[in-house]
């Protein structure tokens, strides 16, 4: 967002002077519309990525469509310039963490590619829609316990996650070290399965035992 920056220490009155990227500008003109959002919200996120996405997202928090051109996406998220033909990192380093992050506490999060036309159908731009916020919502917090709540209910119930986004994202929200939720959900399929092969066996030998009587009978 912040393109320069000049540091003057040794002034009378020491300053700093910003240049801010241009097509940035209508965003800081209208900071009634997008500055309103819990701290600890923002201060929870890990990703660089996710939190300045989150600060563009909520200037639309009522709308619940944002949407950016590939030059803004990138200047606005400073990403490295060798991401720019390299779609799979932006995918992995910048989505991915956004989802992850972002999903809880944006209900029914998406986030979609534009692609335009011609050779390889090149990714022209990016769209987010999300549930949006009524204007006089209580968005703040609600007690950590509902907070982690309505969080693990945003993850649980979007279906642009997969299963995989999903663990990691749960173990984000409650403060887990990344793989732990992933390792009780194979752990809880494992015992289920293995439960299911019990019974099954179990049927099966009552089923023979009660042949075995009905030829004796």
């Amino acid at each position: 967002m912040f393109t320069e920056f000049k540091i003057d220490g040794d002034a009378e009155e020491p300053y700093v002077d910003v240049k801010v990227y241009e097509r940035a500008l209508p965003l800081l003109n209208k900071l009634e519309s997008w500055v309103r959002y819990a701290l600890a919200e923002f201060r929870d996120l890990k990703s660089s990525y996710a939190k300045t996405m989150f600060r563009l997202l909520k200037q639309f928090r009522t709308t619940g469509y944002a949407y950016f051109s590939k030059e803004d996406f990138f200047e606005l998220l400073d990403m490295p310039k060798s991401y720019w033909n390299s779609p799979s990192n932006v995918d992995k380093f910048v989505i991915k963490p956004i989802k992850e992050e972002l999903t809880p506490l944006f209900r029914g999060l998406t986030v979609r590619k534009k692609y335009g036309k011609g050779r390889g159908k090149p990714v022209i731009g990016y769209s987010f829609t999300w549930k949006p916020e009524k204007k006089d919502a209580n968005d703040f917090s609600q007690g950590q316990l509902q907070d982690e709540r309505q969080k693990l209910f945003n993850i649980q119930h979007n279906g642009e996650l997969t299963e995989q986004e999903k663990w990691r994202a749960i173990d984000k929200v409650k403060g887990l070290t990344l793989g732990s939720t992933e390792k009780q959900a194979l752990a809880d399929k494992q015992a289920e399965h293995d439960k299911k092969i019990r019974d099954q066996a179990r049927q099966e030998a009552l089923a023979e035992l009660r042949k075995g009587f009905g030829n004796h009978a």
